[in-house]
């Protein structure tokens, strides 16, 4: 039986596969063209899967070499090519299961040229050349060194046989393109991208197929939307859900989802999760902004600290704004870097406060009742929490998430961060019995933000089908609170406004 597999290159025959046929079909186009091409994509996005697909497409015809140079660091010259050989004649064995297809190593770099020309007369095939990791060779002059061989070939690729070179790296190999003396300077590049919905619901309803265990549909949009088809934690969330929590059990429902997604984000080390938190660490300022201050900063490849979290799988372009695309991503870094404020539940809910008092009789909650309680709240602690804080450290959004966590999880309910609706987000999603309530927050934002900020809110509303919904403005130029309802294509705006200018901490009461 086959299993959604959660590491290294899927095998086909062990695991549910997905297949990317226009992406392929690119590929094979720039093979035939005698292209040599670049391939990036963040780890665990299934690029070394799709190489080893190439292989498998194109081993009858051409000779596909596939190596990889995550162990080459700063290799010097002799244990490189050593090295070099070695894997070569491992990738061979492995394609072909025949023993070794280069006998004797180069005397140096410039000799590589000759013993690919030498094996293309001998095996009368055309050499196809893939190499992963390519940026982890650190060897700088080495490097120039083989890329000069390689350029040597490309102006003579018919008498080498060198029928295309493909070099694939987790990131966009900049230096390489840039560099004049480099055949990938005149290269195409290609992209590994996330599977779109309808592969992901392919690669569940294999499983369905197989098994008879039924993925629900909620399920479904669930994965989809919180892996925002990542591969690798497309099939990871899968694979939980199959092994651990639906175990044996015919359906695997929202329960179980709610158990895998928990897990994830409190108890499990995912190494692709943890591997876009490290990457994030560097640039905390610039992460936060994006965390917590969407649609403030532009997306631009030529800012290093964009280019090196968007190369890196943590950062994303959404409508010209740097974005976390990946909801689970997102939830992960909002909790790594929301403000360290857990003590403050001591005073947004003393002993004498339960939620009884903001349930009404038919199950909802008085969100403007409990707004009020957040105001009588913040004018205790605002000097406190807000003075000389910026809106994109979070604590704006985070307080408010966790002043109403507080409440609505004491009757079974949730407050979700950054809710996808309809193509866009919603800064906090509350549910209670099946009910849905929307709440956008921003800060110190200007009069045409505020009246776009309004429309925005209706446009989710409408999506969702709702007809009222909760703006959350905090503002340091304001004197006071105060609440505001709007109405429009009969649905209601109820808007906050939450002052943040207080006095200092050591003059407050």
């Amino acid at each position: 039986m086959k299993r959604f597999c959660t590491s290294g290159p899927v095998d086909k025959k062990t695991c549910y596969y997905v297949e990317r046929p226009e992406l392929m079909e690119e590929a094979l186009d720039h093979i035939e063209n005698w292209r040599y091409f670049t391939v990036s994509a963040p780890r665990q996005t299934g690029k070394t899967t799709f190489l080893n697909e190439i292989v498998e497409k194109t081993k009858d015809k051409y000779l596909p070499i596939f190596i990889s140079f995550e162990s080459y660091m700063n290799k010097d010259e002799k244990d490189f090519l050593d090295t070099l050989v070695k894997d070569i004649n491992r990738s061979y064995k492995k394609i072909y299961n025949e023993e070794k297809l280069i006998e004797e190593i180069p005397g140096n770099i410039d000799d590589i040229r000759n013993k690919l020309e030498k094996l293309y007369k001998t095996k009368n095939k055309e050499i196809i050349l893939m190499i992963d990791e390519f940026e982890k060779f650190n060897n700088e002059e080495l490097m120039n060194q083989f890329l000069h061989v390689i350029r040597t070939m490309y102006h003579s690729k018919e008498i080498y046989g060198l029928r295309s070179v493909i070099l694939i790296s987790v990131g966009y190999l900049s230096g390489v393109l840039e560099d004049n003396a480099s055949p990938f300077n005149i290269a195409e590049h290609m992209e590994v991208p996330y599977f779109t919905k309808e592969q992901v619901y392919d690669l569940l309803n294999q499983h369905e197929k197989e098994t008879g265990q039924i993925f629900e549909e909620k399920v479904k949009e669930l994965i989809w939307h919180n892996a925002g088809g990542q591969p690798g934690l497309t099939n990871a969330l899968a694979y939980d859900l199959v092994v651990k929590k639906a175990k044996n059990e015919k359906i695997i429902a929202e329960k179980h989802f709610e158990k895998t997604l928990y897990d994830f984000l409190k108890k499990y080390i995912n190494k692709n999760i943890e591997n876009v938190i490290s990457k994030a660490k560097s640039e905390k300022e610039l992460i936060m902004q994006i965390l917590f201050e969407p649609d403030k900063i532009e997306f631009d490849i030529s800012d290093e600290r964009i280019k090196y979290l968007y190369l890196n799988g943590v950062i994303d372009e959404c409508n010209g704004y740097c974005c976390v695309k990946v909801p689970l991503y997102y939830k992960k870094l909002y909790n790594h870097f929301k403000p360290q404020i857990n003590g403050e539940k001591n005073y947004m809910a003393t002993i004498k406060d339960t939620i009884r008092p903001y349930i009404k009789e038919d199950g909802s909650i008085d969100i403007n009742k409990l707004m009020k309680r957040y105001i009588e709240y913040i004018k205790q602690r605002g000097a406190k929490m807000f003075k000389g804080r910026n809106y994109y450290e979070g604590v704006y959004q985070y307080n408010l998430d966790q002043f109403l966590s507080l409440y609505v999880e004491a009757v079974d309910g949730k407050v979700y961060p950054e809710t996808e609706v309809g193509g866009g987000r919603i800064d906090l999603l509350i549910n209670l019995n099946n009910i849905e309530y929307l709440i956008e927050v921003k800060a110190n934002i200007t009069g045409n933000e505020y009246e776009k900020a309004k429309k925005q809110l209706i446009e989710y509303l409408k999506r969702k089908g709702l007809k009222e919904g909760w703006l959350i403005i905090y503002s340091d130029t304001i004197e006071d609170f105060e609440y505001i309802t709007e109405e429009k294509e009969g649905i209601k705006i109820h808007v906050w406004l939450i002052k943040t200018n207080f006095e200092s901490p050591s003059k407050a009461v």
